[in-house]
């Protein structure tokens, strides 16, 4: 037991070496980061009266009956929140649609109010989307599309029934006070249906607001990135010193839980100086407006020791990494990849719900995946057994699997 708390006292020297440098990376990084962050919070473009789906028009809206329509779209209704009907020619909104300046935008034949009221319905109106849009824009147009077209064939039906119903019972002057009463009501009804229903906003992400997501990706991101940092800790290692360490009583097992101990005490180190970080911007309220909840200090500290399960399953899996491939340029390169690798496919940039079902139980299970579930499940206050187990479950296999390989090195001189 001497000689492995001698070792171990020797490798946390090291990475004590190594320290400061990191803390100044560290708190490069996440101040740059945290400026680009904060802008993105607080930009006019996430500002409430500013996020609408633009649906460019196209034809001549300028007939009464249409543009009558459209201004009450525009003006009366509660989707003037989050749509906007720019009128343009066509190669404009061709143009625009590329640039991304518009959702969608819709081609109006002219002879469409003619169609309509003769009932022929034949002119349709034709709606152009860009093939990236299969999430909620693609979902809006569509709908959109449905219940326009809807509302119109059921909104006729029902006013040329009840023409023809006045024929036939002889009463031909109450007609056009009919079909005008009768018009009123079917706006009234369209203006008046949202009272229909309540929206409720569950979050981004797993019930997570965009500030939570972005902070808990961006916490596992630099989690993941701690392997590239740390590269000087694996730089002088061989098999020789392997060996004689292990000629001293010091095998494959204290070996490598003396320099995974001091990997994880350098990793600690850093993560609680951006917890400190966060500590000093936390009365600017800069935190509290990030994540969507007010944490004193004695709040983020525990935080940051619920944070401890993670950063011990990252760095058992940047060891063995380590372990595995033995120059510091291959090495490096493996643990850039596996981050980005990883960090992408299991939501740390942007929601996993964008990618397919099976991609997205991949990112999943991954030690991202269970990391992130983890993270958001502390930050939401709510329990989180499974992703912890998961995460420790990950710790146990990859400690394993580096002192297997350890001792294979060891034995093959």
């Amino acid at each position: 037991m001497s000689g492995f708390c001698k070792y171990l006292s020797v490798q946390i020297r090291r990475a004590r070496k190594l320290l400061p440098a990191l803390i100044a990376v560290t708190v490069i990084m996440f101040g740059c980061v945290g400026v680009f962050a904060a802008l993105y919070l607080n930009s006019d473009e996430r500002a409430e009266d500013s996020r609408r789906y633009r649906i460019a028009l196209v034809g001549n809206t300028t007939d009464t009956y249409l543009g009558f329509g459209i201004s009450a779209l525009s003006q009366l209704d509660d989707s003037r929140f989050i749509l906007d009907f720019p009128v343009m020619t066509e190669p404009e909104a061709r143009r625009a649609l590329i640039r991304g300046d518009i959702t969608a935008y819709a081609v109006v034949p002219d002879d469409l109010v003619d169609a309509i009221v003769s009932g022929a319905n034949d002119a349709p109106i034709t709606f152009v989307g860009s093939t990236g849009q299969k999430g909620i824009t693609g979902i809006l147009v569509e709908e959109l599309a449905g219940v326009a077209s809807t509302l119109v064939i059921y909104s006729q039906n029902a006013i040329y029934a009840m023409q023809d119903i006045l024929r036939e019972r002889g009463m031909k002057d109450k007609v056009a006070g009919a079909t005008d009463d009768l018009n009123l009501r079917l706006i009234d009804m369209v203006l008046n249906r949202t009272q229909i229903c309540d929206l409720e906003t569950l979050g981004l992400s797993s019930g997570l607001s965009t500030g939570e997501h972005l902070f808990s990706g961006l916490l596992i991101f630099f989690l993941l990135l701690m392997g590239i940092f740390s590269c000087p800790l694996f730089a002088r290692r061989n098999g020789s010193l392997m060996r004689l360490m292990a000629s001293k009583g010091v095998g494959a097992f204290r070996q490598v839980a003396g320099e995974y101990l001091a990997y994880l005490f350098l990793n600690l180190c850093c993560l609680l100086g951006v917890f400190l970080i966060l500590g000093a911007v936390l009365g600017s309220g800069a935190v509290s407006s990030a994540v969507g909840a007010e944490r004193e200090f004695s709040g983020l500290f525990a935080f940051y020791v619920q944070m401890i399960p993670v950063a011990a399953s990252f760095a058992a899996m940047q060891f063995l990494l380590y372990e595995l491939t033995t120059g510091v340029v291959g090495s490096v390169l493996l643990q850039f990849l596996c981050g980005i690798f990883m960090a992408y496919l299991s939501g740390c940039f942007y929601p996993s719900g964008m990618f397919p079902d099976v991609l997205r139980k991949i990112g999943g299970a991954l030690p991202s995946g269970r990391a992130l579930a983890y993270t958001g499940a502390q930050l939401q206050e709510e329990a989180s057994l499974w992703a912890a187990a998961g995460l420790f479950g990950y710790l146990a296999v990859f400690f394993g699997i580096s002192v297997f390989v350890r001792n294979c090195r060891i034995r093959r001189g």
